[in-house]
């Protein structure tokens, strides 16, 4: 009974198998709009470079300095 216990679990395997990979090739979601993809890259962008800046700011030696003198005024 063992053999025919394993011959139906790999049927049963191979079987899930091409169903999983059936579900994966007709399941492709629809893409969104490009334009709005385009907009959000952009905006993305924007955001990358403004975090790049302050940075540069906060680790630049000078804020440091400023910050202690505006602690020290306070």
């Amino acid at each position: 009974m063992q053999v025919f216990e394993f011959v139906l679990a790999i049927i049963a395997m191979g079987m899930i198998f091409k169903l999983i990979k059936f579900a994966i090739a007709h399941n492709k979601l629809p893409r969104r709009d490009d334009a709005l993809n385009q907009e959000l890259v952009e905006r993305l962008n924007q955001v990358e470079e403004r975090v790049r800046v302050l940075e540069r700011i906060v680790t630049d030696e000078k804020y440091d300095l400023k910050q202690q003198f505006k602690d020290l005024g306070t």
